[in-house]
């Protein structure tokens, strides 16, 4: 089975927690460590239920494991300074700005 984006994440997310053996834990009301191995290598699908009850969990926010959370390690300064100032506007600036930024053709 190919790596998807969730295998991906949730085998960074071992990385972040120290480890399968801690992550494991943190997950043991979810999934056994033998599960959460494949589904972190891509041997064993990760359902949209399962998926959201990880994030749950572990205090993500909803989506997390679906999104390319690589890139954002590999993002340039620019981007990074972008991210750093949209994290500091309105919540309502932010919403005006991405309905902005949908609409310009890249």
């Amino acid at each position: 089975m190919p790596r998807t984006a969730r295998s991906t994440n949730l085998d960074l997310i071992r990385w972040l927690h120290h480890g399968h053996e801690s992550t494991a834990k943190m997950l043991s009301a979810v999934t056994n460590s033998n599960y959460l191995s494949k589904m972190a290598t891509g041997d064993m699908d990760i359902s949209d239920r399962k998926a959201r009850t990880i994030e749950k969990t572990l205090g993500f926010p909803m989506g997390w494991l679906d999104r390319d959370n690589i890139a954002v390690v590999k993002m340039t300064a620019t981007e990074f300074d972008l991210h750093q100032r949209i994290n500091q506007i309105s919540d309502e600036s932010k919403v005006a700005l991405r309905a902005f930024l949908l609409s310009v053709q890249p």
